[in-house]
């Protein structure tokens, strides 16, 4: 695997986190059901040149709380687009409503990530069909030229519940980009006591027998060979009835990793999410094959090209929760991917609203 080369200012991505409640109840998460706490916009743009300085970012994700109960969440995106950056948002969907995805894609959010699953206590789910409720919000981002990504948490140990995400999420056409965290208990986090890391196997074997597994990783703070995030890519070739006809796991290859080092070296910056095309897709998986990466992906590419079928890609991004070493230390990743702001410091969002301050 490659290490993702985000180090210091080089990651390119951050987290407001806008408000403080919401309007669903997911079992591993810290935000209880309440009323929302709204931060001001002045407040949020403070928390910006705090991301800022220690970012040189590309795109900011909104968080909370369900960040669509913000009441001036359209005016916070439109900001953020103002900005220069990617707006994203992640959501329950449970507010993502036709009406509301024509008001953010005109405010110019570009990317929103869709938390829909059975185990939640939510309005809209009476026949407990989650999936069939994530595809629809998926399609209705697409609709309306918002980029969706689906966002799953997953028990270390429940292989079938990795087995079933990812046999969803390699047959609905609408999602390119999955988000999973494995679930932890934020109540056993503290630095004074040691804790054991998750097991990844159970979840390692079942993406690998979908068809997914490890290309690139971002390490720990702590221990910074061993994996906390898990990126695994794949491509996916359809023909023009929207079948699968050939998949291919994908990992970096000599240009790929000349060209993600040598800029974040010289520039100091990382490239964040960028969408494709099935044509530059191909392209860029000839060389890849070429280049160190994988025969099976030129052979993949060729074949794609010649039998006419389009190509997308089919990445999924494992996150393992925290965990505390003992020492007063708590592990997590290495230069935050998902870093947002505690009191005017860089905090690992994972951490949520512990009180302990793990500043980065």
């Amino acid at each position: 695997m490659m290490r993702l080369p985000w180090y210091g200012k080089t990651a390119p991505h951050g987290v407001l986190d806008i408000l403080r409640g919401c309007n669903c109840r997911c079992a591993a998460c810290y935000n209880a059901t309440r009323e929302p706490d709204c931060k001001t916009l002045d407040q949020l743009k403070a928390e910006l040149a705090v991301l800022r300085r220690h970012r040189n970012l590309k795109a900011v994700s909104l968080s909370g709380g369900e960040p669509l109960m913000h009441p001036q969440v359209l005016e916070i995106v439109r900001w953020l687009a103002a900005e220069g950056l990617v707006a994203a948002s992640l959501t329950n969907g449970i507010l993502f409503t036709d009406d509301m995805a024509a008001k953010l894609a005109d405010a110019g959010l570009r990317m929103i990530s869709l938390h829909i699953q059975k185990s939640q206590a939510r309005p809209d789910l009476a026949d407990g069909d989650a999936r069939s409720l994530l595809r629809g919000k998926g399609e209705l981002a697409r609709r309306h030229g918002i980029f969706p990504a689906m966002v799953e948490t997953i028990a270390a140990g429940d292989r079938a519940g990795f087995v079933e995400m990812a046999r969803f999420f390699r047959t609905t056409p609408a999602f390119e980009y999955a988000l999973v965290t494995v679930a932890g208990d934020f109540g056993e986090i503290r630095s004074d006591v040691a804790r054991s890391d998750v097991p990844v196997g159970t979840m390692l074997e079942a993406f690998d027998a979908e068809g997914f597994s490890p290309a690139v990783f971002v390490g720990g703070r702590y221990r910074r060979d061993v994996p906390r995030w898990y990126i695994m890519q794949s491509v996916q070739a359809t023909d023009r009835n929207g079948r699968e006809m050939a998949w291919n796991r994908t990992r970096p290859g000599l240009v790929e990793r000349g060209f993600l080092w040598g800029y974040a070296l010289l520039f100091r910056k990382s490239l964040h999410w960028v969408p494709t095309t099935s044509a530059k897709l191909k392209a860029r998986l000839l060389v890849n094959g070429l280049t160190g990466g994988r025969l099976s992906t030129f052979l993949f590419a060729l074949r794609a090209i010649v039998r006419g079928w389009s190509v997308s890609e089919k990445h999924i991004i494992v996150q393992l929760p925290p965990h505390s070493l003992g020492d007063g230390r708590v592990e997590c990743c290495d230069n935050c991917p998902d870093a947002t702001v505690r009191n005017g410091r860089l905090h690992p969002v994972c951490l949520g609203d512990i009180e302990e301050e793990v500043p980065l």
